[in-house]
């Protein structure tokens, strides 16, 4: 959210553009020939080096760029009550038929929450104005390695 926060911010809108034009020509049918997974690649390159513009942002955030990592909070925790309302819906499916899908949005949801939690923290680190790269650096780690530990694990299960 945070690399995303920072694109708008510096109206990178040629990166915008490309973005954009991936994920809707990986959604539609073969154009010039191409498949639509190739398409997918786009957006999901762009988002990889989002991600790390991000956590670059995050680590290395000021004073001035508080209300910055404040937003991306706020998006987070929006994010992950939309995912648990989503899966008490699917709990509440008949005969549990969407079961599997009300578990996938928890997981969801509690990523989501993870991630709103460590940027909280980090925004009040900013807020006392603190200069501990090191600490953000720790926080950051750890919220990856859960989230990856917790994901990996969900696919390993649900796949064999």
């Amino acid at each position: 959210m945070m690399g995303f926060a920072m694109l708008f911010a510096a109206r990178r809108v040629g990166i915008i553009a490309i973005f954009c034009l991936g994920t809707v020509l990986a959604f539609s049918s073969s154009f010039l020939s191409v498949s639509p997974i190739i398409w997918l690649s786009i957006p999901t390159v762009c988002c990889s080096v989002l991600v790390g513009v991000g956590l670059q942002g995050l680590a290395f955030a000021g004073f001035a760029d508080r209300k910055w990592v404040l937003l991306v909070s706020i998006i987070l925790g929006t994010f992950a009550i939309a995912a648990l309302l989503l899966a008490t819906k699917y709990f509440q499916i008949f005969l549990g038929l969407a079961a599997d899908y009300a578990r996938l949005f928890t997981q969801t949801g509690k990523m989501y929450i993870l991630g709103a939690v460590a940027v909280g923290i980090i925004f009040f680190i900013i807020r006392a104005k603190l200069r501990v790269t090191v600490i953000r650096l720790i926080i950051l780690s750890a919220a990856m390695a859960i989230d990856i530990f917790f994901s990996a694990r969900f696919i390993v299960d649900k796949v064999l």
